[in-house]
């Protein structure tokens, strides 16, 4: 409820006209008519009394009716009829009375807004590697914006190395990213997994399979991740398993070169499935033996303060995504 300057003297004409809205109004072509005569208005037109609808504004019933009078001389209009003893609204009463409540409505909401703009909370950073960008961290943030729409969000896509030293240097708040063995000052909660694909070439002699094992790839080309990389641990961990090794002709730096080079006919590549494969002419095709997911989760430095922001966003994420690790 807008607040208003309830004026109870006994010149109570000279205070209407004195009032700093009346006097920003003051023109021929604009009514002059007060946000306090249109709250006295609304709980007049609700009351229909007097006595009543004094008692609730806080004033007296000859200032009360004075402002009604002066409301009416502005609209040219009566308001109120008597009905006996009583008091009724008239036929433009009745229809002021909907725009009048409408009037003071909106400007307490704007009132509301720019509460919120004095004390909007901190931005959010978040950083978080190129296949999440698709399909996976649109919804999500999408979703979390209906829920918290005044928190500003900051969004930042970094090669997978490059983001946990920012998480550690405090410069993002938290990153969308691989799970990152080895690093006890990291929280990472599991939101999503990804399997791991052998993509290749159209009409490769493996296109069409439903499955393959890793065995059945031989000596044809491969391209792969880099060594330090998350996938390429992966990678090796399941050719170890499968107790081959691979004709690696390419290290990529991130998925999107192996998955070119595959598209272009040069090799094979084994990548996590997201909606970045599929722009790529490419064909995936499920690893049988030995299968494996990549594991992605939501990431942050436990030694950081958490904002207000970043508390709504981590408890949002974990009620809604959080699932047990894959194992």
């Amino acid at each position: 409820k807008i607040s208003l300057m309830i004026c109870a003297s006994a010149d109570f004409a000279q205070q209407l006209h004195t009032c700093p809205i009346h006097a920003l109004h003051r023109k021929e072509s604009v009514s002059a008519m007060t946000l306090l005569q249109l709250e006295y208005f609304r709980v007049m037109s609700r009351t229909l009394h007097y006595s009543e609808a004094a008692r609730e504004l806080h004033t007296t019933q000859p200032n009360l009716s004075y402002a009604m009078k002066e409301l009416e001389k502005e609209l040219g209009a009566p308001l109120f009829e008597k009905q006996g003893r009583r008091v009724r609204l008239s036929a433009f009463g009745m229809q002021f009375a909907c725009y009048a409540d409408k009037a003071l409505r909106t400007l307490a909401e704007g009132q509301e807004v720019l509460r919120q703009m004095k004390t909007l909370p901190e931005p959010l950073s978040i950083a978080y590697i190129d296949e999440l960008g698709y399909d996976f961290l649109p919804e999500l943030l999408r979703s979390f914006h209906d829920t918290f729409p005044l928190v500003p969000l900051q969004l930042y896509r970094y090669l997978h190395p490059d983001i946990l030293p920012r998480l550690l240097n405090h410069s993002m708040n938290f990153a969308f990213t691989i799970y990152e063995p080895d690093t006890p000052s990291l929280e990472q909660l599991p939101v999503t997994s990804q399997d791991m694909m052998l993509f290749v070439p159209p009409n490769h002699r493996l296109s069409g399979r439903s499955s393959v094992s890793l065995t059945e790839i031989g000596m044809d080309p491969v391209a792969v991740t880099q060594p330090h990389t998350a996938i390429r641990r992966i990678i090796d961990e399941m050719c170890e398993t499968a107790g081959i090794r691979l004709n690696v002709v390419f290290e990529a730096e991130e998925c999107n070169a192996a998955a070119l080079y595959v598209s272009s006919g040069l090799a094979l590549s084994i990548l996590p499935f997201s909606p970045l494969c599929t722009m790529y002419r490419a064909e995936a095709i499920r690893i049988a033996f030995p299968s494996r997911t990549r594991q992605i989760c939501l990431s942050y430095d436990r030694d950081q303060p958490l904002t207000p922001s970043a508390l709504q966003f981590l408890n949002y994420v974990r009620k809604n995504l959080v699932k047990p690790p894959e194992m």
